[in-house]
């Protein structure tokens, strides 16, 4: 009876998988695993992963679970399905069909895309940010100045803007070392990165020869990375001023939708009310 509560509670209260990447034509990356788009978890919801990138009309692409094929994935099921901007459509498990069908869009730009594995359902939205193709939902810092060195899985996440998805920030403390940008925390060294431009250290490039970013003062920085204007900054920072403002009650609240977008002035619904370091889910009546 014990054994059957056990497995009842762990079956309730597990996910259906840890991670989620985007594959296939209409990415950037292609079918190369090391270049896959990593979808972010949504911290709401370990269901739900959230990507805004920019998929290629009349290509496929799919849902892996694993950086490898064959294990569990989330696709069209028995057949194509071209998805519509903002209608949901059902998201098959691979468990659930062996049929391989691929999900299309049928115009070429940025979305917003959300997966819920709980529910089984897909959601692409044409996103408000069109400027440029969007590759990445983050990058990450790697190296002997960062906290977890070369070890890829440990790398710094820097997260995306919420209002200027093409650039990238992070505030950490970097040693003395190098450090690269990279693009996939589940994938290896084969990987692409963004890596120093050897006319400006100020820019990046994406690829090419393995020019890193030498630190000779341990401080803390706040790092942007801009993949549109291909610009990178790294700012000391007073580590007793750090966001005092940002910690009150005073500081400014931004409010989002539950999909992760910003919104300038939020109308009767349900937001996630960001302030002072703060995260939490309100109702506006």
């Amino acid at each position: 009876m014990l054994c059957c509560a056990l497995y009842v509670v762990g079956a309730l209260t597990a996910h259906a998988a840890d991670r989620l990447v985007i594959v296939g034509d209409a990415t950037w990356g292609g079918w190369n695993l090391s270049q896959s788009t990593v979808m972010q978890k949504s911290d709401e919801n370990a269901d739900v992963f959230k990507a805004t990138v920019h998929l290629d009309a009349n290509k496929e692409f799919k849902f892996l679970t694993e950086l490898a094929f064959g294990k569990l994935e989330y696709r069209a099921g028995a057949g194509p399905v071209t998805l519509q901007s903002g209608v949901e459509a059902p998201l098959v498990s691979s468990e659930d069909e062996p049929t391989d069908g691929k999900f299309f869009v049928s115009e070429s730009a940025n979305y917003d895309i959300v997966c819920n594995l709980a529910e089984k359902t897909v959601v692409v939205t044409k996103a408000t940010y069109q400027a440029t193709a969007l590759k990445h939902t983050a990058l990450w810092m790697i190296g002997s100045a960062t906290k977890g060195g070369w070890s890829i899985g440990e790398g710094t996440v820097m997260k995306q803007d919420a209002t200027n998805p093409a650039k990238f920030s992070a505030r950490t403390e970097l040693k003395l070392g190098e450090l690269k940008f990279g693009t996939n925390i589940y994938a290896g060294f084969d990987q692409m990165f963004y890596l120093r431009d050897v006319t400006d250290e100020g820019k990046i490039v994406f690829g090419g020869n393995d020019n890193k970013w030498n630190f000779t003062e341990e401080a803390t920085y706040d790092v942007t990375v801009d993949v549109a204007a291909m610009t990178v900054s790294f700012t000391k920072v007073d580590p007793t001023a750090i966001n005092a403002v940002e910690t009150t009650s005073e500081a400014p609240a931004r409010y989002y939708t539950l999909g992760g977008m910003q919104v300038e002035k939020p109308h009767a619904g349900v937001y996630v009310k960001r302030q002072g370091g703060k995260t939490v889910k309100v109702m506006i009546k």
